[in-house]
């Protein structure tokens, strides 16, 4: 979809996520799938469901400022910024070994970077810095509230997005987001169940037993498949940056899940 903006993309992916979590918690709930809404605490409801349309708004503006590199390396910040806000939402303290993986993570996606990073200005910085921040605290809220079904305010999330692109692209992009073919509907409504209405549901479950800096450290490895997936299906090899960056995303990620786990059995109770 080579003419279509990152407005229309992200007003489509939230209409057609918000109605595939609608779908989903009818098929899970049934005749309870409004109470879902209700369950959730407003405030976690709330926040969680602006955290979502924030990020995405976050990261269409940013790339306008600044590259593409640069918004990704500051995305991967985000296992750091979970592991200092964990105590203050979920009460879970990141023990060393998550501190160490989560700086790892930086390192490999500023590897994998490098050769498109450069200078952005302030403005450009500071909304990408939104993309990390916001992606910690809904995953910190997923985690917070994993006794409820969260897919409900990731629902609302997806409604929040479509509004607020839908309106952004009449004032900032060169087409309204409502100006698709039949085509172009066709492969965001794909977009919008396939690549974010699954993973947030995988996401969500996974939210129930993993810590909050686990769950944004295997959230990096997007990182690591992006390149790969290019190489799989369309034929593009990856450049040495993207192994050597993609290999210590991979360490990372195994030292917070089997390390964590033997930091904690040889560590005082």
């Amino acid at each position: 979809m080579p003419g279509l903006d990152g407005w229309q993309i992200n007003c489509w992916r939230g209409f057609w996520l918000a109605l595939a979590l609608v779908i989903y918690l009818v098929l899970v709930h049934g005749r309870a799938a409004i109470d879902q809404f209700d369950a959730i605490p407003f405030s976690g409801l709330v926040i969680s469901a602006l955290c979502f349309a924030a990020g995405t708004t976050f990261y269409v503006t940013s790339l306008t400022f600044v590259s593409t590199a640069t918004v990704s390396v500051i995305g991967a910040t985000s296992p750091l910024i979970t592991a200092l806000l964990s105590p203050w939402i979920t009460g879970e303290r990141p023990h060393l070994v998550a501190w160490i993986s989560a700086i790892l993570a930086i390192v490999g996606s500023a590897v994998i970077t490098q050769d498109g990073l450069h200078q952005g200005n302030g403005i450009g910085i500071l909304l990408s810095f939104g993309v990390p921040l916001t992606f910690a605290i809904q995953t910190l809220l997923l985690r917070k509230y994993r006794d409820h079904d969260m897919m409900a305010a990731m629902c609302v999330g997806g409604v929040f997005s479509f509004i607020i692109a839908g309106i952004a692209s009449g004032f900032f992009g060169p087409a309204s987001a409502f100006a698709v073919t039949q085509r172009e509907f066709v492969l965001l409504a794909m977009m919008g169940v396939i690549q974010l209405a699954l993973p947030i549901i995988f996401y969500a479950y996974g939210a129930r037993t993993v810590p909050g800096v686990t769950l944004a450290l295997i959230a990096v490895l997007d990182a690591v498949f992006n390149p790969f997936w290019s190489w799989a299906f369309v034929g593009e090899m990856p450049d040495q940056a993207s192994v050597m960056g993609g290999a210590v995303i991979l360490v990372a990620v195994l030292i917070t899940v089997l390390g964590g786990h033997l930091y904690r059995r040889l560590s005082p109770a």
